[in-house]
């Protein structure tokens, strides 16, 4: 595996920074396009500006007819498993027949700019739907399967959509969840008028009694037609709803042609899928990663992803290594939280399972933590082990310590490496003024690049990321150190403020773990004294009993890691932590909880469940100062 040196890959950054015209030009014209752009940037301001004007281009003819129309559409696409031991390998050309079928479908319902939702399982026939209204020029927005009737009404109202594609159920720890069922009462909800609702019927089970109701089965009698939009660069692609970990979601708008351009490109620096090199994402088409590693960005590169339907510790904890072993995986694409959960198993779960074949291993959406990063080197036998970072708002990773294209730089400890090609990040203070290395700040990006979106889906916040520092302000804390890597430590609100002293969530959760538990999470509470404490909710390993003697343990170690700073005012011990869909924990909720306040949208949460246990959990402890 190629290594670089740190100024071989900043010679190579600042060509981009520094052109970026003739830096991006040079990769777009890697893809076809239907018309050739007349100028690859017009910059305007930092938030205004746009890329390959006057271009088309459509990206699911960049990602599936290229290389069937190249003769190579014999190559495993997409291969699905689930928890039942089902497996379906879906080649290029077989995804493309497919997409076709939906394209020539949906242009009967709808025209270009119109929308069309997905509320499916994690199946190939959903991402056939996204290729599918991709190719018919319509825009699409995936809404997660788990989400309840309001999250959904509330996007069905927000987006407006021409034509709904669902199933009948999805399937979760072996047991049967109905879907369709929910899509009748959102759209009732939502008093919005949808012209077909599309249910790919897997039990048979579903209520076809509306006249909108039609089944998935009935496409493949359409004749099909290998018509494709061509799109216009600037064009909508998609709509992806936020996790919501802030309050109300908001609706974030990639463009066709630079979310293409970018997506192929930045998905080639990471993986190299020359040679059937496979990757295994657990990343669900309802957020950005999925758009990104489950799908575009593979098929862009004529990769194959694995999809598994259902969760990686059912129907035992081994599962995902067993993959591993079973397919001989080259790359993984993961969350901290299926690592920190898989950990509370022990390690016996993983090394019963051969994983050398393992070359990049990946962690994305929530900090993976130093303690979560060590298990992975002990038990995981990849060559290449470490996180990135990145937002819905620019399609995915936008820092990374290298990738298999340019080689990778030294992999530091707690750092998401060095910012991409095109990114360039300033750390700032409240006022907006620049702060030196290893001083902590507001991070911020200044420079224009294809990855970020071109705005919010009927919504006036969009303004609001330029507005305090006149560029895009990504809501995270953290620091540069002297050689340009970045570290996160916690989103800006996040950001406690003991006795004067600023100290990131992050920092007090890295010195939380310990062997004993499995993920923390850390909020601040109002302190008459101080202005603001900690509370930890941590959530014990399997099979650890003594927690009187584990919260000891936890505040010994923040104390002897931080110092007098870190006033702690409790350790709460819950079996789950509340997490978005895309693996973020939802520190708003807890917070919330241990303050007395309404909780807000949890629309996105993953399991409401662990917002009662929190509930509960606070309730029977006796609040005292540790460190006074």
């Amino acid at each position: 595996m190629r290594e670089i040196s740190l100024d071989e890959y900043l010679k190579l950054w600042r060509e981009s920074i520094e052109r970026p015209e003739e830096f991006w030009d040079s990769i777009a014209k890697e893809l076809i396009w239907f018309k050739p752009y007349t100028k690859v940037l017009d910059y305007k301001s930092p938030d205004n500006y746009r890329w390959f004007v006057n271009g088309e281009i459509n990206i699911a003819y960049n990602a599936l007819d290229r290389w069937v129309k190249q003769g190579r559409g014999d190559k495993v696409a997409i291969l699905w498993l689930n928890e039942f031991q089902q497996e379906k390998k879906y080649t290029y050309s077989q995804l493309y027949d497919l997409t076709l079928k939906i394209a020539s479908f949906i242009r009967q319902y709808a025209s270009n700019r119109d929308t069309v939702l997905l509320y499916m399982p994690m199946v190939v026939e959903a991402g056939a739907v996204m290729l599918g209204s991709a190719r018919a020029g319509t825009i699409h927005t995936v809404v997660f399967s788990g989400f309840g009737v309001k999250a959904l009404a509330e996007r069905i109202k927000s987006a407006r959509p021409k034509i709904i594609f669902t199933a009948d159920v999805t399937y979760r720890r072996g047991r049967s969840i109905e879907l369709k069922k929910v899509v009748d009462e959102a759209i009732k909800e939502s008093q919005v008028q949808v012209e077909k609702v599309v249910v790919l019927n897997r039990e048979g089970k579903s209520d076809f009694k509306e006249n909108r109701d039609i089944d998935f089965s009935e496409l493949s009698k359409i004749n099909t037609s290998q018509e494709i939009a061509k799109t216009s660069s600037e064009d909508p692609l998609f709509i992806l709803y936020t996790s919501g970990t802030t309050g109300r979601p908001k609706g974030i708008v990639h463009a066709m042609g630079s979310y293409t351009v970018w997506d192929y490109a930045h998905v080639k620096w990471l993986y190299d899928f020359s040679g059937n090199k496979k990757l295994l994402t657990t990343a669900d088409l309802g957020w950005i990663n999925g758009h990104s590693y489950s799908l575009y960005g593979v098929l862009l590169n004529y990769g194959t992803s694995i999809w598994y339907e259902g969760v990686l510790d059912y129907p035992h904890p081994g599962v995902m290594w067993e993959i591993i072993e079973k397919y001989r995986v080259e790359y993984v694409w993961t969350a901290p939280t299926l690592i920190k959960m898989l950990m509370k198993y022990g390690d016996e779960h993983v090394n019963k399972f051969d994983t050398s074949s393992l070359e990049i291993f990946v962690t994305a959406g929530e900090s993976l933590g130093i303690e979560a990063l060590n298990w992975l080197r002990n038990n995981v036998k990849a060559e290449k082990i470490f996180e990135v970072w990145g937002q819905t708002e620019n399609s995915g990773y936008i820092a990374s310590p290298g990738g298999s294209y340019y080689g990778f730089v030294e992999i530091k400890d707690g750092s998401v490496g060095l910012p991409l090609p095109s990114i360039k990040i300033k750390i700032v203070d409240d006022g907006g003024n620049e702060l030196p290395s290893r001083k902590a700040g507001n991070i911020i990006v200044v420079t224009p690049s294809p990855a970020f979106m071109i705005g919010l889906w009927n919504d006036e916040r969009y303004e609001k990321y330029y507005t305090r520092f006149k560029y895009y302000e990504t809501g995270d804390y953290g620091y540069l150190d002297e050689d340009g890597y970045l570290y996160i430590l916690g989103r800006s609100d996040d950001v406690l403020k003991i006795a004067g002293h600023r100290i990131g969530v992050a920092e007090i959760e890295n010195a939380a773990y310990i062997p004993e538990v499995a993920e923390v999470a850390v909020v601040g509470v109002p302190d008459t004294i101080r202005g603001e404490i900690a509370i930890i909710f941590a959530v014990p390993r399997e099979g650890v009993k003594d927690l009187v003697e584990v919260k000891q343990k936890i505040l010994d170690s923040v104390k002897r890691n931080l110092g007098a700073i870190a006033v702690v005012k409790d350790v709460v011990f819950v079996n789950k932590l509340p997490h978005t869909r895309t693996g973020k924990i939802m520190r708003r909720v807890l917070k919330s909880l241990a303050t007395g306040k309404d909780i807000g949208d949890i629309s996105s949460l993953e399991d409401e469940a662990s917002v009662e246990e929190a509930k509960r959990a606070l309730s029977e402890i006796k609040v005292v100062d540790k460190f006074e």
